[in-house]
């Protein structure tokens, strides 16, 4: 019985492409980073927490083969990940290490963006006008009720000290997220739902961050298990995007 479940598990894993297994190991390594920030286990949380952007990036040029200028634009966003990622876990240890992923990750978001706004130059399509007006109303009505919201704790933390990084983070994750919305009737549907489903939920990501440090004493309940389920997903859904985008458009 046990030699038979073998030689299938041996099937399976053979049938199954390059592809499908990164996806199934990014998965995996997601899980059980977020375990580990659950059960506050720092070694599953170190052991694992650093392949996440490797092994997406290894996915993405799985998938993609050829030379493109937003592949490698995206490459890019993914290794800026790779050491926010680094960095981040550091910051028990020493509050540098947050200025330090945060600088990582604005890299990381504006380099999303200027590839969406490359996509949107590249298309010959019309885009809608009427939601791109609305989008830019809530992102800015978000940014300005998120920083006002949170203005009088950054001003006292360090002195101030994060107030300015925070400031200019906050706007490169509404630019991202922008720029992932007006691809809206500019690209192929199934490229625009995925990246900018994954730019929102990024958005909410960093907003639980910037909550669980500078709004909740000690962070709120299972903090940093939230933020690394919705990181996880935005970071696929976003380069899932990508990817439809680079496979539908042979030019891009």
């Amino acid at each position: 019985m046990h030699g038979s479940n073998n030689v299938f598990c041996i099937f399976v894993l053979q049938e199954m492409t390059k592809s499908q297994l990164l996806i199934i190991l990014y998965i995996l390594l997601s899980i059980i980073e977020i375990t580990g920030d659950v059960l506050d286990n720092q070694l599953m949380v170190f052991a694992t927490k650093p392949l996440l952007m490797p092994t997406l990036l290894i996915w993405f040029y799985t998938e993609i083969k050829r030379k493109s200028k937003f592949k490698n634009i995206i490459a890019g966003s993914i290794v800026a990940a790779f050491f926010g990622d680094t960095f981040l876990m550091f910051v028990p240890y020493n509050d540098l290490f947050f200025l330090l992923g945060l600088g990582s990750f604005l890299i990381g978001q504006l380099l999303y963006g200027w590839g969406f706004i490359g996509n949107i130059k590249d298309s010959k399509k019309e885009g809608s006008k009427p939601f791109n007006l609305t989008l830019t109303i809530v992102f800015a009505a978000f940014y300005g009720g998120l920083m006002r919201f949170l203005y009088p704790n950054l001003i006292k933390v360090e002195e101030g000290a994060f107030l300015i990084p925070v400031l200019i983070y906050g706007l490169a994750i509404c630019f991202m997220g922008l720029t992932a919305g007006f691809r809206y009737n500019k690209v192929n549907h199934s490229s625009f739902l995925f990246a900018f489903l994954g730019a929102i939920i990024f958005v909410v990501s960093d907003t639980c961050i910037a909550l669980d440090k500078f709004y909740f004493p000690g962070g709120f309940p299972y903090a940093q298990a939230i933020i690394m389920i919705t990181y996880c997903t935005a970071q696929y859904l976003l380069v899932k995007g990508s990817i439809l985008h680079l496979q539908r458009n042979p030019s891009a």
